[in-house]
């Protein structure tokens, strides 16, 4: 959901039990005087990224479908495991399936114990049809995801596949899942009052 930098400004605020409208913050922070509305303005983004990572799916809500991005198969199309490239705003993937797959994937980071096992010769350890395994990993060309796998053959696709981008201010508005609104107002508050060198 787009919410208004205005409103996200005073309910900050209130938040911070700061409700003049010109009053400074603080007075001077290096050589520049900063006032409270552009403390605040300076960690939207990035609260809301803090929050985002730190949540569980069922309160971000549903995020931008990755279903028309097509996959590339080291092994032979529709044999083995399937990488998909991901966007370049790229930050979290929710849920991902494949149109073989029993159910959507497990998803793992590159530094879990459990990559290692997608490597594995026995089937019944690495991921699968049945239990299957998506990897986030970094490349130099940027992320991608290792999923594996797929045993059908030609045909197979992305059945459905969600990820949430990097949050950033677009304009005057910025997009926040509504269940965690409040949270990051909480944490741009924090960030706020925890600015190095600045003071009330």
């Amino acid at each position: 959901m787009l919410y208004n930098l205005s409103d996200i400004l005073r309910d900050t605020r209130i938040y911070l039990n700061y409700n003049g409208a010109d009053q400074p913050l603080v007075s001077q922070c290096d050589t520049d005087t900063l006032m409270l509305d552009d403390l605040i303005l300076s960690k939207v983004a990035m609260a809301t990224r803090e929050v985002l990572e730190a949540s569980p799916p069922w309160l971000t809500g549903p995020g931008i479908p990755l279903c028309s991005r097509r996959l590339s198969w080291p092994e032979g199309e529709g044999r083995g495991m399937a990488i998909l490239a991901l966007p370049d705003d790229f930050l979290l993937l929710r849920t991902i399936r494949l149109s073989d797959w029993h159910r959507p994937a497990r998803i793992i980071r590159e530094d879990d114990p459990a990559y290692a096992w997608q490597s594995s010769p026995f089937i019944g350890v690495r991921g699968n049809p049945s239990r299957p395994v998506a990897v986030i990993v970094q490349q130099p060309q940027g992320w991608i995801a290792e999923l594996y796998s797929s045993s059908a053959g030609p045909g197979v696709t992305v059945m459905t596949a969600q990820y949430h981008p990097v949050p950033k201010v677009i304009g005057s508005t910025i997009d926040i899942p509504p269940l965690l609104y409040d949270a990051v107002i909480h944490r741009i508050g924090e960030m706020t009052l925890h600015t190095p060198d600045c003071c009330e």
